[in-house]
């Protein structure tokens, strides 16, 4: 997740989150004038509430430095982020898009070395090759329709059979991007260290987190004439064997946090375009648009129960239907787009929602985010046009973990505050009303480029809801 800001940021050490400050080290004067003309811009109650978070205040990689349980002796690959195969949350972190599997691992070299990555393309709506700094931010990247197969081979991203899984070879090398970079080729960016990120989002196949594919299942990496060592894809678990499992089950009983945010009611959108300042790991592929919620609203004397969210829905190639991904390059207007509610004092997931998922109506989809006693009922929801996102909550024995691994409960007010996240990967360039499209405009003009396709978003009561749907915004 990033800020259409492109600056890094990072909290100050303190409980409440006030000024962020700039990280100025390894940028040029050119970029750091670009970067203060735009954060002055800004007011600094908005980027404080984008930025003052746990995991900007971490150093080093993380949980990332560290292999997952069952992975300590092996070299690639040892770090796997879903929340349907992860038991303890440790690797619930940067905002991950609920129906992708991400593997992720450090990879490092000299200058001018390079390693190979040997993969076959998965029977799933996108998958990407990534590599990222220390601070989190995309420096090198290789999107499915942008690698060649290997000869004989064939690239279910770009045209042909969606079944027929063809094979790819791409480098890695270790030095600085050139103006044109070489086919099937990922830098460094000047680096000597990397971490280094396999996406596979929402496989044909939801069973099978890593698309389907055989041979190999995950890419296989050569260094100095060795393939590393690397583990299996972890299976999907019963909810019961996940903290994250049954976060929509309750209502919240937590406390207020110290670590306090800046929230507004209306709640304030903000758009994300994805650039090398962005932070959380962000897919270069993937633009964004946020808001911070709080239970702050769901109180005297404002007494709503829930958050409501409409807008228009772009086109999408269903996958899940047999569709081809590449007619997202023909007649659609997206690759894919998902609604994610987040808990922003720990950066995890609690849930949601695909494209192929939502149910529009008349092509406006809405998503409705409260605890389970607010549900609106099936019926209610069918009637609108709606989907349910929890807003989450944990039981008092529950433990979460941020960025820094840190372990967080209820005692620290983890889901008083939401994070909605609205992705689009891969939008059409012939869309206008895309993120991508809108996104070098100035933030007042952003709403009317965008037209119906832009969020409109609020506070609402229960029994408003169920009369109005998403009218009871603003009342």
């Amino acid at each position: 997740m990033g800020s259409v800001l492109h600056v890094k940021l990072r909290k100050q050490r303190q409980r409440r989150c006030t000024a962020p400050q700039l990280i100025v080290s390894g940028y040029n004067s050119m970029q750091m004038s670009s970067i203060m003309a735009r954060v002055g811009a800004l007011p600094i109650s908005i980027a404080a509430m984008l930025f003052c978070a746990p995991a900007l205040a971490q150093s080093g990689w993380g949980v990332w430095a560290t292999p997952d349980a069952s992975c300590t002796d092996v070299q690639a690959w040892y770090g796997q982020q879903n929340i349907q195969s992860e038991p303890t949350g440790m690797r619930n972190i940067a905002y991950p898009e609920g129906n992708a599997t991400y593997w992720a691992g450090l990879i490092t070299g000299a200058l001018g070395s390079s390693v190979t990555i040997k993969g076959q393309f998965p029977a799933a709506r996108y998958m990407g090759i990534q590599v990222y700094d220390i601070e989190h931010n995309v420096r090198g990247a290789i999107g499915d329709q942008e690698i060649n197969p290997d000869s004989g081979s064939n690239n279910p991203y770009r045209s042909g059979s969606t079944t027929a899984l063809g094979t790819y070879t791409v480098k890695l090398v270790f030095g600085a991007t050139p103006s044109t970079p070489a086919p099937n080729t990922i830098y460094s960016d000047g680096l000597t260290e990397v971490g280094l990120v396999y996406r596979v989002y929402y496989a044909n196949n939801v069973k099978s987190l890593y698309g389907s594919t055989t041979s190999p299942k995950l890419p296989k990496i050569k260094q100095n004439g060795v393939t590393l060592s690397t583990c299996a894809p972890r299976p999907i678990l019963p909810k019961s064997d996940t903290v994250n499992g049954h976060i929509d089950k309750y209502d919240f009983t937590g406390t207020i946090p110290l670590d306090t945010r800046p929230v507004t009611n209306p709640p304030s959108l903000l758009l994300s375009i994805t650039n090398p300042f962005t932070p959380f790991y962000p897919s270069a592929d993937n633009n964004y648009m946020s808001a911070l919620i709080s239970r702050q609203f769901m109180t005297a004397p404002y007494d709503y129960n829930m958050v409501v969210m409409r807008m228009r829905a772009p086109t999408f190639p269903n996958t899940q239907a047999g569709e081809a991904p590449w007619l997202a390059t023909t007649d659609r207007q997206v690759r894919f787009w998902s609604v994610c509610e987040n808990e922003p004092l720990t950066t995890g997931v609690a849930r949601c929602v695909a494209d192929g998922q939502t149910q529009p109506l008349d092509g406006t989809v809405t998503v409705v985010f409260s605890d389970p006693s607010n549900k609106p009922s099936s019926s209610q929801l069918q009637t609108w046009g709606a989907s349910w996102l929890p807003f989450g909550a944990l039981l008092d024995t529950d433990v979460v973990y941020n960025l820094d691994g840190e372990p967080k409960t209820n005692a620290d007010g983890i889901y008083y505050y939401g994070f909605i996240l609205y992705r689009q990967t891969l939008a059409n360039p012939s869309w206008t009303q895309s993120m991508a499209s809108v996104g070098q405009l100035p933030r007042s003009q952003v709403k009317a480029a965008m037209g119906d396709y832009y969020p409109t978003i609020g506070y609402c009561r229960k029994s408003d809801f169920k009369t109005l749907g998403a009218g009871c915004i603003g009342l």
